[in-house]
């Protein structure tokens, strides 16, 4: 544990913080190790420390031993209880995940649940991936940046995402539309560091996109009251507007060119499995996102076909 806390905090401090015991301790430790192979595992360098070719080569062997530990632990833990859900469950999701369905979802599954704690945080991507790898969440739903060591992020769901505008943009409100004609387009665009930045900004330059002007906007609500109240637009993830239907003030267009899909992940401590409490909470998520999105495909193509009223 040791070594895999260096091999993932580059530091000899932060991994001794990490583990909870003083750095020579830790020092002492990663030389014994190295001494058993009788070759350096790490680089020691005036800008930190760096896996060597054999270091990289144990964590991937490691990482396996390490996670079926984690694993064996938390069974433990759950047969101590008699497998009944319990502690506490640190989470974090974007803001269109507490918009869409965590409400519901928190009501019914604290009710339930009465042994189980809960505590949510909310923000983007990157945040929610530092958060995680920080150890101050257990998990988080977001869209995967970056590779950080010591995380994994199996894919939670794959969404629809839509243009969001204040002006019809010359089309009916609802209907689909291809980016690739819409060429005075003022677009809302997430920073570079947020997944969907990177892939707007790789549209614009292949020209499949071309606004007229862009703005950087990191704000989910911020952005929804902009595209409402002026004529900026915005590409934003179909689940947090099933009640932007019923609304006046927004034109809501799916993307029939280019096909962009959102993908969110769930990410969250190899060495740290998650607790039963936290894969009940994670399954009623996705059911009702799953439902949420079933829902907005249904309500869309009713309205998009003049029945509306009769769903």
């Amino acid at each position: 544990m040791y070594f895999a806390y260096l091999y993932e905090e580059g530091s000899f401090t932060k991994a001794a913080a990490r583990a909870g015991v003083v750095q020579p301790a830790l020092s002492m430790q990663i030389k014994r190790l190295e001494e058993q192979f009788g070759e350096a595992l790490f680089d020691r360098t005036s800008h930190g420390i760096k896996p060597t070719t054999l270091g990289e080569a144990l964590y991937e062997l490691y990482a396996p031993i390490r996670r079926d530990l984690a694993a064996a632990k938390e069974r433990a833990l759950e047969l101590s209880r008699h497998s009944q859900p319990f502690g506490r469950v640190r989470c974090g999701f974007p803001p269109t995940f507490f918009k869409a369905a965590i409400g519901q979802v928190v009501a019914a599954f604290t009710a339930q649940h009465t042994n189980v704690e809960l505590e949510l945080k909310e923000g983007y991507g990157g945040t929610l991936t530092d958060w995680v790898a920080a150890g101050d969440l257990d998990f988080a739903l977001g869209a995967w940046v970056r590779e950080v060591p010591g995380l994994e992020h199996p894919m939670f769901f794959e969404e629809d995402l839509v243009l969001v505008s204040g002006t019809s943009l010359g089309l009916p409100r609802f209907a689909p539309c291809d980016l690739s004609q819409l060429r005075s387009l003022k677009l809302m665009i997430p920073s570079a560091s947020q997944v969907l930045g990177p892939v707007i900004r790789q549209h614009i330059k292949s020209d499949l996109v071309q606004p007229q002007r862009t703005m950087v906007v990191d704000s989910y609500f911020g952005v929804l009251e902009i595209a409402r109240n002026s004529d900026w637009c915005a590409l934003i993830p179909a689940t947090g507007l099933m009640d932007e239907i019923d609304r006046s003030g927004l034109y809501i267009h799916p993307l029939a060119h280019p096909a962009i899909k959102f993908r969110w992940h769930l990410i969250h401590r190899a060495e740290h499995p998650l607790s039963m409490a936290a894969r009940l909470l994670l399954d009623d998520l996705s059911e009702a996102i799953r439902k949420q999105h079933d829902a907005w495909r249904t309500r869309l193509a009713a309205v998009m076909a003049g029945n509306y009223m009769n769903i």
